[in-house]
């Protein structure tokens, strides 16, 4: 049974081992646009692994675990893996063109992967879903930019949600998507070995 798990599951299971480990090391770890530019550059990558707090860590992975189940049909623990570094090195690497000084967590990564995996499903056999998918995240994303984050998750996580992180993430997830019908083969429906 822990050998099923270990094989159908390692990369969630990995991701929560290595935040875990990183949430009583995010002041190391953290994205931190000054120690950046003095080049402490692996902090592009393990600022999305860093959070907060037990709270922020916990919301930020009960997320990738909804998503990783909603689409391991379609994504092996390999695509994901992939996409999840793309996107945190690009993603981290873009949040200098923000105001960003410290980023933390897990969210832009997320945001990234629901809209890949929406993408992937229009482009197979479930249309309507992804559809529906990218409907509600770019409302989702146009209230965050209208309205700002919103005060009782900020609250809940002791820190300011990172809309426009979310918004950057959200884009790379569609840019990448898009190279990935254009370049490879056309999406298939995998086993998740």
């Amino acid at each position: 049974m822990l050998q099923l798990l270990l094989k159908r599951y390692w990369f969630l299971l990995l991701v929560i081992s290595v935040s875990w480990f990183s949430l009583a090391h995010s002041e190391l770890l953290a994205w931190n646009r000054p120690l950046i530019q003095q080049g402490e550059y692996w902090r592009i990558f393990t600022g999305n692994l860093a959070h907060g707090n037990l709270t922020h860590w916990v919301m930020n992975m009960m997320t990738l675990a909804v998503i990783y189940f909603i689409y391991d049909d379609r994504l092996s623990n390999w695509q994901f893996c992939l996409l999840s570094s793309l996107l945190a090195i690009i993603g981290g690497a873009s949040i200098m063109l923000t105001n960003y000084h410290i980023y933390v967590g897990l969210s832009g990564v997320t945001h990234g992967l629901i809209v890949y995996g929406a993408c992937r499903d229009v482009c197979c056999d479930k249309p309507k879903s992804g559809y529906l998918v990218l409907a509600a995240i770019a409302l989702k994303l146009a209230l965050e930019q209208y309205y700002g984050d919103d005060p009782w998750v900020s609250g809940m996580i002791g820190i300011d949600v990172a809309i426009d992180a979310h918004l950057i993430f959200a884009s790379l997830g569609l840019i990448l998507a898009v190279l990935a019908y254009w370049l490879g083969p056309r999406p298939a429906y995998s086993d998740n070995s």
